[in-house]
């Protein structure tokens, strides 16, 4: 059983206050995992490009759409972020390596999603990051980022997500309300294929920042990685997340994850799904 050690203030709120963390010059520099989510938006608005225009009190979506000569709402999916996605910085990264071109305008909104928590993904991810997991939870309120995307744009997303699964959500259910007081009826959520991380003991893991979640891990006693009888978490942060980008690291924590009673699945086949 794992034991969290850590008051209500010390873990990491869903998107990091930090500055982008960069392992490079310029935009060509790797995003720091232990960093991860990365910074959302300052305030509600449209990326354009490598520009973001927060939006106008008096404007909506469509006119800021519009003046970008972009796809309008009735046009674009809703997809809620509680991770990465919802950093104008990862989409604009996600976009560009698409295998075809892909508009670089996406409105990113602020809103507040109900009976919906936010813990861990029970895997490691190829950047040697543990994301962001949303599971059910009735009385929850967590705050969100929502992307409205262009057909091209949705493809280009889900191709980023193999270890996730996109599902569709009751706003009857699972009330969305945005930052413009707005009430969608249903809308889009990735939900992790290998559940969420728990402590062992039915509880599941708060959201954290990576080196927090690093050490809770180290301290289960049951994280040995191979022939040196130390837990693959323990140590320097960065030094865990090196170790963690190594692809048969990877597939052994996922193993572990569930061998140890760490993994929890996540059913959204109830009230929330329409």
């Amino acid at each position: 059983m794992i034991s969290l050690q850590h008051d209500a203030d010390s873990s990491m709120p869903l998107h990091s206050t930090d500055a982008m963390g960069l392992s490079g010059a310029g935009s060509a520099g790797q995003l720091d995992p232990l960093l991860y989510p990365w910074d959302p938006p300052v305030a509600s608005g449209v990326m354009d490009g490598n520009d973001f225009r927060p939006l106008e009190p008096s404007a909506g979506l469509d006119e800021a759409l519009a003046q970008a000569s972009a796809a309008p709402l009735e046009a674009r999916s809703l997809v809620v972020s509680i991770g990465s996605n919802s950093s104008a910085d990862v989409m604009r990264r996600k976009f560009a390596s698409y295998h075809q071109p892909v508009s670089a305008v996406l409105p990113l909104v602020r809103g507040q999603l109900h009976n919906v928590a936010v813990g861990h993904s029970a895997h490691v991810s190829k950047a040697g990051y543990i994301a962001a997991a949303p599971y059910p939870l009735l009385g929850e309120c967590t705050p969100v980022w929502l992307s409205w995307l262009d057909d091209v744009q949705l493809m280009a997303l889900d191709e980023t997500e193999p270890n996730y699964r996109r599902i569709q959500l009751d706003g009857e259910a699972c009330p969305l309300v945005t930052d413009c007081a707005d009430r969608p009826e249903e809308f889009s959520l990735f939900t992790s294929c290998w559940g969420v991380l728990t402590d062992g003991d039915g509880g599941k893991l708060p959201f954290l920042d990576q080196p927090a979640l690093f050490g809770l891990l180290a301290g289960s006693g049951t994280g040995d990685l191979l022939e040196e009888g130390k837990s693959v978490f323990d140590g320097p942060p960065e030094l865990v997340a090196e170790q963690l980008g190594i692809p048969s690291v990877q597939a052994w924590a996922r193993d572990w994850f569930s061998s140890a009673g760490l993994a929890a699945p996540v059913n959204f086949d109830g009230p929330c799904v329409p």
